[in-house]
């Protein structure tokens, strides 16, 4: 059971709430907003300490670097050959974006929010891992109205789909997507976890190694395969980009594609 904060004020609570609570006559414009960014950036600095001096944690962000590095080439380097794939380039600019702000987010201490980055990027892993073996269906989706979007390519319909395509009976796509919905997407009690350290909440970023670590390890694990899927969008790419799809893909697999350790969102 979790426990409020009452009269016992944590460092991120006491923080913002002497930052909120000056008269408004004392401050410039945007004094307040400014101030918050200075303390974020002064917590990525720790939060990235922390990573250096973690052999794990390094070699988790090295590995969502390369990732990204991926998802860039293959968006800006290669010329679409199809009105498919420059669609499928869109799908990889809000792939870049979501795990660019999953970085931001963590290193800043706002976990939760930086979790349900994950979970984007777990759904746009799905509806490229659909498209890979129904590449038909990126035209509907492209020209779908809302109704017929609902109807098949809603999240649920597309994990219902995945699963009957790979015969795969235990619901393990809806077990995990729904594991993100709930502590990170979600407004669910559960999810207060997130926001708290130790027994106390906290009002606005804070740093917690154990969060961090298993930020990293999630966002390796849905954001790996994501990235595969969306370079295998790309069939007759340049055989540069081809090869290093190559290699950043066994890295992936031999190094990094297990269940994370991390009890930290259990």
């Amino acid at each position: 059971m979790w426990v409020w904060v009452t009269d016992k004020l944590r460092r991120g609570w006491q923080f913002l709430v002497s930052l909120f609570r000056r008269k408004s006559m004392t401050k410039g414009q945007f004094e307040d907003i400014e101030t918050t960014h200075g303390h974020e950036e002064r917590l990525r600095e720790e939060s990235m300490a922390l990573v250096r001096a973690d052999p794990e944690m390094a070699r988790r962000l090295e590995m969502i670097q390369k990732l990204m590095s991926l998802i860039f080439v293959y968006t800006i380097d290669h010329k679409s050959q199809s009105e498919d794939e420059n669609t499928m380039q869109m799908l990889g600019v809000r792939l870049f974006n979501a795990a660019s702000s999953g970085i931001k987010l963590a290193l800043s201490g706002y976990y939760q929010t930086a979790f349900h980055q994950a979970r984007d990027i777990l759904e746009i892993g799905y509806l490229m891992d659909y498209f890979r073996t129904s590449p038909g269906e990126r035209g509907v989706w492209k020209k779908a109205d809302r109704k017929e979007r609902r109807e098949k390519f809603d999240p649920v319909k597309i994990r219902i789909a995945l699963d009957a395509r790979d015969g795969d009976t235990t619901k393990k796509r809806a077990e995990e997507y729904n594991k993100l919905s709930e502590l990170a997407s979600h407004a669910n009690y559960g999810g207060f976890r997130l926001t708290s350290r130790g027994q106390f909440a906290e009002l606005g970023p804070f740093i917690d190694g154990k969060f961090l670590i298993a930020w990293l390890e999630e966002i390796v694990l849905r954001l790996g395969p994501t990235a595969v899927m969306y370079a295998n969008q790309f069939p007759n790419a340049d055989p540069q980009l081809v090869h290093f799809f190559q290699e950043v893909g066994t890295e992936l697999v031999q190094g990094y594609m297990r269940k994370p350790h991390s009890e930290a969102t259990e």
